[in-house]
Parts: C-alpha cells; structure tokens; sequence
C-alpha cells in the first residue's frame, strides 16, 4: 500500500505540471508534450511552424554535479495552424542512469514572420529523478521521473507564448467641385510591403470586393474600383508592414490624400481619398453665382425699361 501511495503521489505531480507523456509512468525514451499558446487579438494569424532548442543539460545530486544525458535530437518544432491559438509537440526524454536533478534549457528561434512576436525567454526543462519503489516487479522502470517547465526566476509555466498583432486599413473616397460627378469611377491599388527581414504571409488578408494579389517579389496588391462615397476595408494586416495608397486613373480631377502612405502599427488606420475638380467659365462668370447674376441683369433691364416708359410719357 506505502509503494501504492507514492506512485500515485509521483504521477499525480506529474500530471499537474502541464506537461503530457503517453506512459503514465515516463519510461526512459516516453515522449513530454511542451504546449504552445498563441494571442493574436481576435485577428487571423497566418499558419506558424516555431522552431526551439534544448540545450545541454546540467546535473546535481546532493550539491554533486552530474552528467546529464543530451537530447537527442535537441531540437523541435511546433505547428499552429491558420488562426489557431495553441499547438504542442511530444519530445523524448533522454534515458537517465541515476538519481538526480537533471536541467535543461529550451529556446524559441525567432522567425520573421510579419506580425509575430516571439518568445524570446530561455525557459527550463527540469527533470527530477527518482527511484521507483516497485522496481523489480513485471514492467516496472527503474526510475520514476518528476518534470517541470519554469522561467528563468524558476516559476513554473505551462507553455511558451507568442502574440501576433495585426490591424485594418479602411479607405475613403469623395469627390468634390462644381463639375465634379458623383458617378465618375476611378482605379485605387493598395500596396502592401513588409518590412526589411520580414516576410509578409498574405493568406488571412481579407479585402472584400478587391482584387488581391501576391506578387513574387513578397509585395501584395489590391485594387478597387470606387466613386464617390466608396468606402473598403482591408483587415488581418499584420504589423510590420508598409502601405501605400494610390489612385492610378483621376482623369482630370486633382488628387489630394490624407494618410496615403505609413506602416501598419495600430488596430484601425484610414485613408482618405478626394477627386477636385472645377469649371470655369470663359465670361469669367462662376457658376455658384450665375444665378444671382442673372436676377441682376434682369432687374437692372427692367428698370431701364420703366424709366423709358416714363420718359416717354411725360413728352407726350
């Protein structure tokens, strides 16, 4: 029974750590599952492989260092799928020749992927070493094994993490001026470049009733065609990247922007696009103030008219 309660007592620390093992009794060689979690803010982050090291381990028993056995392979990866939040990855365990308490360190390889802030802490595998009191007995290891994942000030996590942050880029498009019309169309192409080192993973951009595009050279364009009061929103662009908006065709309207260009680094950004145009007429006369002109001209004729009359009538 004593034996009994200390196996349970042993794995039931185990399976409290966050750290899976497909043998309840983590036989030399059995896989530990590390988690992975990912924020991305409500935004479709794009399919993600991290990449991470062990390093080499370090002994200790009694204050005595020992020799701890390396990982092979010392490394692995983790996959998080389109807009997924968490993803694992089972590693095996060395096999271990004695009792002790066995440390290892494991780091995230930073990526370049647009958007994705990695985990840069170095975090510790600690895997403590204990005789198994049913040892001898059918299938049972020599030893039983405790593991804990924790931060360099060795509290324990439960997984690494990692945020994606990506924002929208709402354009705006008016038209303006006494000969401006309204129903004119007009071509408007969103330029999207990551950053220098980064790479753009254009697969979760959305631009309804746009025309998206990758291009080779890791750009992505979109075009619109709009008139006035057009107004499109571009969402899951990651941070990172640069935008330019640009109105190929305007014809003869004069262009002006406002926020035509910068670098995606908040969750909402706008763009606002005006077409001007104005016509003059060759009497120099505005037409915002032809009408007046003419009441005038007619008032002006009308008195001239009566004051003639009146004339007239007085020679008589």
């Amino acid at each position: 029974m004593k034996k009994l309660l200390i196996l349970v007592l042993v794995m039931s620390l185990v399976l409290g750590l966050g750290l899976a093992a497909s043998a309840e009794t983590y036989e030399d060689g059995s896989p530990v599952r590390i988690e992975k979690a990912l924020t991305n803010g409500g935004k479709v982050n794009p399919a993600e492989t991290f990449n991470f090291t062990v390093g080499a381990g370090a002994g200790v028993r009694d204050e005595a260092a020992l020799d701890a056995p390396a990982f092979n392979p010392a490394a692995f990866t983790i996959t998080v799928a389109e807009g997924g939040t968490a993803g694992f990855a089972d590693i095996n365990l060395p096999e271990f020749s004695q009792v002790g308490v066995y440390t290892y360190p494991i780091t995230e390889t930073a990526g370049n992927t647009a958007g994705m802030v990695y985990d840069s802490a170095t975090y510790y595998l600690v895997v403590t070493v204990i005789n198994n009191p049913d040892f001898g007995e059918e299938n049972e290891p020599e030893f039983l094994r405790v593991l804990t994942l924790t931060d360099e000030n060795n509290v324990k996590v439960d997984d690494f993490e990692n945020t994606f942050n990506a924002g929208s880029l709402t354009i705006k498009k008016e038209v303006t001026g006494n000969y401006g019309d309204p129903d004119d169309e007009f071509t408007v192409v969103v330029t999207l470049a990551p950053a220098e080192g980064k790479v753009l993973k254009a697969a979760p951009i959305t631009a309804p009733g746009g025309d998206k595009v990758i291009n080779d050279d890791g750009t992505v364009t979109i075009t619109y065609t709009v008139k006035d009061g057009s107004e499109f929103t571009i969402d899951n662009i990651p941070y990172d990247v640069a935008y330019t908006v640009e109105e190929t065709e305007p014809g003869a309207y004069e262009v002006s922007y406002v926020n035509e260009s910068g670098e995606i680094e908040a969750a909402t950004t706008e763009t606002t696009i005006t077409n001007h145009r104005d016509l003059e007429i060759a009497t120099g006369i505005n037409l915002d103030s032809l009408p007046y002109i003419l009441i005038l001209a007619i008032a002006v004729g009308g008195l001239a008219l009566l004051i003639v009359r009146k004339r007239m009538a007085v020679s008589r």
